[in-house]
């Protein structure tokens, strides 16, 4: 991965049995031809993701993979991420620092009963590649380019016909736009409710 320090992977230098470089506590050394020790710097500590809502205990209505149609007992389908119990107008926040990609509607985020009701989507773009996405706001409180940190309120919470109950439809996305469980990304996940 570019811009990442691996040991072994410092440029000009390979893996051998005289590696030029020494680890200490603090930092990581390469060994300049004239033996003198040149600081390098350690391998950031990734930022992690926060919750969008605030405490996530008994929040989260449907998980992240092969799901039940909201609303239809029979058919199946793939849900790329995790919908949260919100109440309307409650703050949504960012769950990691980053710059604002997209703002608006979605043709991907539809009303399950209007086709042409498409839902607001936010979407951050963070550091390492990653991408947060944001579903069923209102009141857009961010624009796109924005920079923003985790806990930065987004927009607020919508009613929304996904379930009987308002949600935020949340999503981790990996640099190529693979979703990702975010139930394995987010720190603060300590309990959740059973999903329906």
């Amino acid at each position: 991965m570019a811009g990442a320090l691996a040991l072994g992977g410092i440029a000009g230098f390979s893996r051998a049995a005289d590696e030029p470089y020494t680890e200490t506590a603090s930092s990581i050394s390469v060994q300049a031809s004239s033996g003198a020790a040149a600081p390098v710097e350690p391998p950031a500590v990734e930022e992690p993701f926060v919750s969008p809502v605030g405490a996530l205990k008994g929040r989260i209505v449907s998980r992240f993979g092969q799901r039940r149609v909201p609303g239809d007992p029979v058919k199946l389908e793939w849900h790329h991420g995790i919908d949260l119990r919100v109440k309307p107008n409650d703050p949504i926040r960012a769950s990691r620092s980053g710059k604002v990609i997209f703002v608006g509607y979605s043709k991907t985020y539809v009303s399950r009963q209007d086709k042409t009701d498409q839902q607001h989507l936010v979407i951050v773009l963070h550091k390492d590649g990653k991408s947060s996405r944001y579903v069923h706001l209102n009141l857009l409180k961010v624009r796109p380019l924005q920079e923003v940190q985790a806990g930065d309120v987004l927009g607020t919470a919508v009613e929304s016909d996904e379930w009987t109950e308002p949600v935020l439809h949340f999503e981790i996305r990996d640099a190529s736009g693979k979703a990702l469980n975010p139930e394995k990304l987010l720190v603060d996940l300590k309990t959740t409710a059973a999903a329906p």
